[in-house]
């Protein structure tokens, strides 16, 4: 396709195009007026490409590339690495806006493109599905163009990454994300097909469910004589405002609004959801008269720090990390349970399923279905039914 462009102290704009022979050339198109000069390009390059239509040999350049190509066959000489510098020539002169890019460079500025769309979690969760897809396709797959990649390849890497220990659920969020950048990769021409699309997720049997914390497990944790002030404060404020523990850990006093904390989650600050939480009696006598930030000390510290150190007061209070539920089902407990513990208590207490999802700020009801558990209100429900 004919370009335009300007030389300096000339007012015509230049057309260049690709001629009869494969070059690309430039000629003036003897106007300043941009539509007038698109127009000409336009006309150069159709004659260019007329003479194509009449002649009865390839265009010079490439017919070379092609000639050099079998005579390098016949001596036997040509290898596969010299194949594809011969194609990738081909496609220069086809298009001169061709280019190849690496997988490893691709999958980089895929994560690096989704960095204004999505929150700094999610991000993380992209920059990590790099770091291990091209640690486990090894240089040899990760340094070669993006379109060369193989479901076979893929398919191999994700069973790597899954033989050193993570979750099914952590690689199939790995290829969702691989899905998307390989989207890209074809929408840009860098590859023809998706190679992760028709690929089956991982049976997830393998990961521990969350499970809540009991009203008298967060009393004990809360009243343990090792928690500290700041600690029983955030225990208290999770418990009761079903915040993630990134969240309660930067509360200031500029969240509260009278009765009511308002806060712009972490993970959902690109899509600027607000959620306002009416506070509870206890959530605000800890708050009292503190000002800057509810919790100085804990606010520096990284969410890995934070978490370690709250397995280590539920191990103090007695509190067990893992329970097992009828059937033998192992469920999990850590910071994040008490969001669970939230949200279930308010189902229990018969709070509709619209306003709990309000308070905890959940993009659907699905998502909102996972944390609440309604053991009791089930309990209840049979109990209504008739004598027989």
């Amino acid at each position: 396709m004919a370009t335009l462009y300007k030389d300096k102290g000339n007012p015509n704009w230049f057309a260049r195009f690709t001629d009869s022979d494969g070059k690309r050339i430039s000629r003036s198109t003897g106007t300043s007026k941009k539509r007038e000069a698109k127009e000409i390009a336009a006309d150069l390059e159709s004659k260019e490409r007329e003479k194509r239509k009449d002649s009865p040999h390839l265009p010079k350049a490439f017919a070379a590339i092609i000639e050099a190509a079998s005579r390098e066959a016949i001596a036997g000489e040509l290898t596969l690495a010299r194949a594809e510098e011969l194609i990738q020539r081909l496609h220069r002169l086809a298009n001169p806006d061709f280019k190849v890019v690496s997988l490893q460079d691709h999958l980089a500025a895929w994560v690096k493109s989704q960095e204004r769309h999505v929150g700094d979690s999610t991000a993380r969760i992209y920059a990590d599905m790099k770091r291990r897809l091209v640690l486990h396709f090894g240089p040899k797959i990760s340094s070669a163009p993006v379109g060369d990649l193989t479901t076979a390849q893929v398919e191999k890497a994700l069973e790597k990454i899954k033989a050193t220990g993570l979750r099914s659920s952590t690689v199939n969020m790995d290829l969702s994300a691989l899905r998307r950048a390989l989207h890209v990769a074809v929408t840009s021409r860098l590859a023809k097909a998706n190679v992760a699309a028709d690929i089956k997720p991982m049976s997830e049997e393998d990961s521990t469910e969350r499970a809540p914390f009991t009203a008298e497990e967060v009393r004990r944790m809360i009243d343990h004589p090792q928690t500290s002030d700041e600690w029983k404060g955030m225990i208290l404020l999770a418990a009761h405002t079903g915040l993630r523990l990134g969240d309660v850990a930067k509360l200031t006093r500029a969240h509260i609004d009278g009765t009511r904390l308002v806060i712009r989650p972490t993970k959902t600050s690109k899509s600027k959801k607000t959620i306002s939480i009416p506070l509870s009696p206890p959530a605000l006598g800890w708050i009292g008269e503190r000002q800057g930030n509810l919790f100085p000390v804990l606010s520096t510290r990284v969410p890995g720090t934070l978490s370690t150190t709250f397995t280590r007061i539920m191990s103090s209070a007695g509190v067990p990390r893992d329970i097992v539920e009828a059937g033998d089902v192992v469920k999990r407990r850590s910071f994040h349970s008490l969001r669970h513990s939230f949200t279930s208590w308010l189902a229990e207490a018969d709070v509709h399923a619209d306003i709990r999802q309000k308070l905890t700020g959940h993009s659907s009801s699905k998502i909102h279905a996972r944390y609440s558990h309604h053991d009791g209100a089930l309990d209840r429900a049979v109990g209504t039914l008739p004598a027989l």
